[in-house]
């Protein structure tokens, strides 16, 4: 099985962006809608002394989020099986944050003892 996987380092955001767990936890179910995922469980957003950690775990994927709310940064990933589009979450998530910096990134990922399609990877 093949995995798709999106990911992005994200600057320049409002600390009360990042900081609104409510809010968080609405943006990990609308990425996971984007992406083709459907949730397994529950959004959970944690906040704690090293920033904060929010995770979809979603049916063969996941949407998760670190962050760091009074510096304006947050790392996202997007993770599915390979009809999804994880590149989907990742823009729904870019767009609500309003992150004014992206560096961002596409995988291909699946067995070890297999070769990947080197043009995806």
């Amino acid at each position: 099985m093949i995995f798709e996987h999106a990911f992005a380092d994200l600057g320049g955001i409002p600390a009360n962006r990042l900081s609104d767990t409510q809010g968080l936890t609405g943006l990990l179910l609308a990425a996971a809608n984007a992406a083709g995922l459907n949730p397994a469980a529950t959004p959970v957003v944690k906040v704690g002394p090293q920033g904060l950690a929010a995770a979809l775990v979603c049916d063969g994927g996941h949407v998760a989020l670190h962050a760091l709310p009074e510096e304006g940064l947050c790392f996202a990933d997007v993770a599915g099986p390979g009809a999804v589009h994880p590149q989907r979450g990742l823009d729904i998530i870019i767009k609500r944050l309003g992150a004014r910096e992206v560096r961002s990134d596409t995988r291909r990922r699946g067995s070890v003892t297999q070769p990947l399609d080197r043009e995806r990877s």
